[in-house]
């Protein structure tokens, strides 16, 4: 049962949701927008891209994990009529030495998220972050999860939540924790967080959150 609190950041706008957060920012002379979408304001273009990102990070995970490799489940998720994308743009037509992305396809980097409710709290859950192979090293990622946080300040969440696979993954479990996330009580292995990386615990994945200051 959604909460008063989900149901109206649920109809927010994006134009809404966009005045939260930072939309511009240069690094190492890469200049970044940032913009917030849902997923029915999306062109084809841009699923394209996002779809292809995301493939392309984590198809291997997927196929040697307890998932599955389904692409139709998938984007019935990642574009489920719930979902909002933050969405980064690289805008100086350079991609670190490869080929420069097409104008109408310039996304580097997103997060994919849902106001929901878990655990008896009003929570952002994180579907995906994703960042291109040539982009990151910029702290596009840390950037992302920051705009969930500065959402889910102004809409009255508590926390952010995400899944993660645990050790496939290490990379992203490594940057969750430096983050500051922990163990959530509902993730399979609760009763072992000190070990919650550990290749001996049966289910492959954990759910991790963080409090919303």
């Amino acid at each position: 049962m959604r909460s008063s609190a989900v149901n109206r950041a649920n109809k927010a706008t994006s134009t809404q949701l966009e005045t939260c957060i930072s939309t511009s920012r240069e690094f190492s002379g890469a200049k970044l927008d940032f913009a917030v979408k849902a997923s029915s304001e999306l062109s084809d273009v841009e699923r394209e891209r996002i779809w292809s990102i995301f493939e392309s990070n984590m198809h291997l995970f997927y196929t040697t994990s307890s998932f599955g490799w389904d692409p139709r489940s998938k984007k019935e998720e990642m574009f489920h009529p719930h979902a909002r994308l933050v969405l980064c743009e690289r805008c100086d037509n350079t991609s670190s030495g490869s080929e420069s992305i097409p104008s109408e396809s310039r996304i580097v980097a997103y997060t994919i998220f849902r106001f929901e409710r878990e655990a008896k709290q009003n929570v952002v859950y994180c579907y995906e972050l994703q960042v291109t192979e040539e982009s990151r090293g910029l702290g596009v990622g840390k950037l992302l999860m920051g705009s969930l946080f500065d959402i889910g300040l102004r809409w009255r969440m508590k926390s952010v939540m995400l899944t993660v696979f645990k050790v496939a993954n290490s990379a992203a479990s490594a940057f969750y924790k430096s983050l500051g996330f922990n163990l959530d009580p509902s993730s399979p292995g609760y009763a072992e967080e000190d070990d919650w990386q550990d290749e001996e615990l049966d289910c492959d994945y954990v759910i991790l959150s963080k409090s919303i200051p």
